[in-house]
Formats: C-alpha cells, sequence, structure tokens
C-alpha cells in the first residue's frame, strides 16, 4: 500500500543517515584526541604551530618615536601584545640618575632658596620677569586673565581678563607690551605692560601653548614636539624646528622661558623641564621637579608643573603650577 511503502523508504533514509554519521565520527574523533582544542590537527595540516617575538619597552615614551630595547615576549598560543608606551623616557631612562651614563647630556639640580605665597585659585599658562616685576597668564574658560603679581608676597597686584570667553596660555614681554596666548581661540593679545590697555591682537593657525622673547625672534610652542618661530613685531611665522631627547620626537611642550640662547620647557603632565638648543631641536638638559609638587595638590590630576620665569639680576628661577599655592625661587646648577 502507498502508505505502508512511505513509511519503509523514510525508515531506510534515517538508517542510511545514522550510517554516515557514525562513519564521520570513527574518521575524526580519533585525530583529535590528545590534542590541545584543535592545534595539533592545524599543526598537521599546516606545519608547526609558531609565536612571533615582539619587542617589550625598556623605557616608555609618548612620544612619536619610542625608546625600546631587543628583547621578546612569547606565548604557546600565539601572539602577545606590546605594552603600551606611558610615560617619557628620561623618567626612567639612566640620564637622570646615573652620571656616567647620560653621555653628553646634562641633568640639573635645585636649591630652593625661597618658598612664596600662590593664588591656589589660579590656573597658571606663563610667568614672566621683566625687571624686578612679575607678570603671569592664568587660563580656563572665563576664569582666564593677566595679572601682576608681587614677586615677594604672591599678592596680585592688578588683573584683567582677555576679551571674551578664551582659554589664555603663556605669556612673554616684548619691548614694553606683554604678549598673551590664547589656546583654541587661534589669537594672541598683545597688551601695554604699565596700563593693562590692549593694543593690538595677531591671529594664527592651530593651538597657542607657550611663548617666550629671546630677543631676535619669539618662540611658540603648541603642545606637540615642534617649536615656531616668529617675528617679534608682525607676528608672522619665520621658521619651525621639531625637539628631540636622544633622537625621539618629545611632544607636550608646554610653558616656555627663553635664556641665554636657550629655551626651557615644561613637559606637560610631567614633573620634567627640559632644556633645548633651538639651533637643532635636541634636548641638553634635563631638570626633575617632582619634589616640588604641593602635598596638596596630589589629588588634582590638573595641578600640575606649568609656569618658569627667570630673574636675571639674581639668576634664579621661579617654578609654579596650575592651582599651586606656592611658587618657588630656586638656583638650577649642573651635576
Amino acid at each position: 500500500m502507498p502508505l505502508r511503502e512511505a513509511d519503509t523508504r523514510g525508515a531506510l533514509s534515517v538508517a542510511v543517515l545514522l550510517l554516515a554519521i557514525g562513519f564521520l565520527a570513527w574518521i575524526i574523533v580519533p585525530r583529535l584526541a590528545g590534542s590541545n582544542d584543535g592545534a595539533e590537527l592545524l599543526a598537521t595540516d599546516a606545519g608547526p604551530a609558531t609565536t612571533q617575538q615582539l619587542p617589550t619597552t625598556s623605557a616608555p615614551t609618548t612620544s612619536s618615536s619610542s625608546i625600546a630595547s631587543s628583547g621578546s615576549s612569547t606565548s604557546s598560543v600565539g601572539l602577545e601584545a606590546a605594552p603600551t608606551p606611558t610615560t617619557f623616557p628620561a623618567v626612567l631612562d639612566a640620564a637622570i640618575t646615573d652620571v656616567s651614563d647620560r653621555g653628553d647630556l646634562v641633568t640639573l639640580s635645585m636649591d630652593v632658596i625661597e618658598t612664596i605665597p600662590h593664588d591656589p585659585a589660579a590656573f597658571t599658562q606663563g610667568l614672566e620677569f621683566v625687571g624686578e616685576r612679575l607678570f603671569e597668564s592664568t587660563g580656563l574658560v572665563g576664569q582666564s586673565t593677566l595679572r601682576e603679581v608681587d614677586p615677594a608676597t604672591g599678592t596680585v597686584i592688578r588683573s584683567t581678563p582677555p576679551p571674551g570667553d578664551v582659554f589664555a596660555e603663556g605669556v612673554t614681554e616684548v619691548d614694553g607690551e606683554l604678549l598673551q596666548l590664547t589656546w583654541r581661540a587661534e589669537v594672541a593679545y598683545r597688551w601695554d605692560l604699565e596700563t593693562f590697555e590692549l593694543v593690538n591682537t595677531h591671529r594664527y593657525d592651530g593651538e597657542g601653548w607657550g611663548i617666550c622673547d629671546d630677543g631676535d625672534r619669539l618662540v611658540m610652542s603648541n603642545g606637540t614636539s615642534e617649536l615656531t618661530f616668529r617675528d617679534r613685531a608682525s607676528f608672522a611665522e619665520t621658521g619651525r624646528i621639531s625637539v628631540t631627547y636622544r633622537g625621539a620626537l618629545l611632544d607636550q611642550l608646554n610653558e616656555l622661558e627663553c635664556v641665554g640662547g636657550l629655551v626651557w620647557a615644561n613637559v606637560w603632565k610631567t614633573d620634567l623641564i627640559v632644556v633645548i638648543d633651538p639651533s637643532d631641536g635636541a634636548v641638553v638638559s634635563v631638570l626633575n621637579a617632582g619634589a616640588l609638587r604641593p602635598e596638596s595638590t596630589l589629588d588634582d590630576s590638573g595641578a600640575v608643573l606649568n609656569g618658569i620665569a627667570w630673574d636675571a639680576p639674581t639668576d634664579t628661577f621661579l617654578l609654579s603650577g596650575k592651582r599651586w599655592p606656592v611658587t618657588y625661587r630656586v638656583r638650577l646648577v649642573p651635576n
């Protein structure tokens, strides 16, 4: 009968399918026995399994050219990710701790001569001595100022905000005027030093961070590894140079101070001040100023070192930071 024939054919189909499954299991299962998730089978078909050696970083760096040593990191199951660079190499480099290994790089020591009160609300972006007078630029939108400060007491003598809601940055003196940068507004303000009246503005492309005057030209940073040279009167760009530490680009250059033909710069979010030869961009000296960080600022990630002012008559420096309650007068000497 047609119904009985259909049942018989269905039963035969199921039986054939079961036999086929059993045959495949008989072929495959023994080959997988004792393997590590099929790795042995893959090795038989594609050759021996291998691992790749990757370099490890012995002196991490945030610059675009990291300083790494030869080494390897292996794993029995494949590739292992190389460590991610996190800090500037001078923190760990022998140049900071071992005089015999530093080559021609000069490390600096500091003698703290005086501790001076500082406005703890001031988000310091730049310090500048003009004779015996001290000027400061502070940042943050809605809180930025240009101010004159008593260098002996830290008292704010006078203060003025820049036009509009801008984030002010570094400041330097040029022929009786104060030149103040802004972070992203792409404008520099030129102020009369005596009256704090705005006398001119200059436009530029990109960000403004630090600025100093070497007597012949302005030197400006923008948070990268580049320093830009500008005309003292027109503010027109006249050249650029990349800053390197032992061949590696050094970025995050911030507040600048021109002293004796060299450029001093603090490295943002570190305790380091580097001294740069502007003729070739090479770092020639390094100061680790971590000992100056006030204890009250340790929980404030934004309260970093930022503020370098050279006092020529005494050959000393004032060093401070964002929201620091103190400014330090220090004398720096080569080790």
